[in-house]
């Protein structure tokens, strides 16, 4: 008799860690979508960042040569900046081109994190580019405002230029963070595992 109770017992806590079993991976399972779905979020808002700066940068193209012919300079900085506006256009598409939607809820996890440690990459060989670019092309145009004795176009090309840097500086920290966000919870996924 007292076999049987044993027994019993025995069968009842072993459904009870099924039910226990059961129990975790579907809330394992609810967790992982969640967090599924925060990523995608994020990587939206880092998408819809990457088009305002691809229709920003391909608007400006035509205007930068419009503006030095229009200033008087010699238009090979308006063709130069018209030149890295459209390289900084391809380039942000080939940075965000994997975030989209029906990328991001195919990729697995391990996916997800490359992906976005190549955004992560690729946004900073980007900086370390254009940064170059920007002092060579702004510090040639800034002597020749400077010979032309324009003080006007002078205070406003270096206030262009702090307001531009600044929203490209801030924008830039923000996107990083975001990706180091998704990054993150693709690390708390996976330990989860």
């Amino acid at each position: 008799m007292n076999d049987n109770k044993d027994y019993q017992e025995l069968n009842d806590m072993r459904d009870q860690l099924a039910k226990l079993k059961d129990m975790l991976n579907s809330e394992r399972m609810i967790t992982e979508r969640v967090m599924r779905r925060t990523m995608t979020e994020k990587a939206n808002k880092l998408l819809r960042r990457s088009i305002f700066f691809i229709v920003l940068a391909l608007l400006f193209t035509p205007y930068m040569i419009w503006a030095m012919h229009f200033l008087g300079f010699n238009p090979i900085y308006g063709y130069a900046a018209a030149i890295f506006l459209v390289i900084a256009a391809i380039t942000e598409w080939l940075t965000c081109k994997d975030l989209r939607d029906e990328y991001f809820s195919r990729y697995t996890i391990v996916e997800i994190a490359e992906t976005m440690i190549r955004y992560k990459r690729m946004n900073i060989q980007w900086l370390y580019f254009s940064l170059p670019f920007l002092v060579v092309w702004g510090g040639s145009l800034g002597f020749e405002i400077w010979k032309s004795g324009d003080i006007a176009v002078g205070i406003g090309g270096a206030v262009g230029l702090i307001i531009g840097l600044a929203f490209g500086i801030s924008s830039l920290v923000k996107a990083q963070r975001t990706a180091t966000e998704i990054i993150n919870a693709t690390r708390d996924l996976k330990r989860e595992e």
